[in-house]
């Protein structure tokens, strides 16, 4: 259980450092990824992990190359796997998504962009689907300086989500 505390703790300065600096350091992931080693080690639980650390990395990296969510993010992700089986850590990734929506709704809401957010949405992945190819998400030049001064506002820092996600894991609650 000591070692789920160290997981939960972890997670929350990885959570504030995303919301305040913007980025996850990758001396955190590696603190983390020991303590998790420790604990696969201690558990005799290697080979049960390695499915929950590799799956974010292969399955998340596509959302990276275009610009959907940040590396930190997935290395979050995959240090999960160090401490939750295979299963568990599809979970936390499922809730942490579904908790990011959530927020993400609330930050619509307050800055009023819900429509322009969706419209960008739909605009984006009816010019991936047509043309075949899927370009940086924030890179077309025509949502002008308005919408990314909004993006800037609306931004979810998905270390947060995460940080719930494994909050609510260990908890029980999920």
């Amino acid at each position: 259980m000591k070692i789920l505390i160290i997981l939960v703790l972890l997670s929350f300065i990885a959570a504030v450092l995303d919301y305040f600096k913007g980025k996850i350091p990758n001396f955190l992931i590696v603190i983390g990824c020991c303590y998790g080693l420790i604990r696969m080690i201690y558990y005799h639980d290697f080979l049960n992990s390695i499915p929950g650390i590799l799956f974010p990395i292969i399955i998340l990296f596509p959302l990276y190359k275009i610009g959907v969510i940040g590396a930190g993010d997935i290395k979050l992700f995959s240090m999960l796997g160090f401490y939750f089986t295979f299963m568990e850590t599809i979970f936390c990734i499922f809730s942490a998504f579904l908790l990011g929506t959530i927020i993400s709704m609330f930050s619509f809401l307050r800055y009023g962009n819900f429509v322009e957010r969706i419209s960008y949405l739909f605009s984006y992945l009816s010019e991936s689907f047509l043309t075949g190819h899927f370009r940086y998400y924030y890179s077309n030049a025509s949502t002008g300086p308005e919408f990314r001064l909004k993006e800037g506002k609306t931004k979810i820092h998905l270390a947060i989500p995460i940080f719930l996600s494994v909050l609510l894991h260990v908890g029980g609650v999920l």
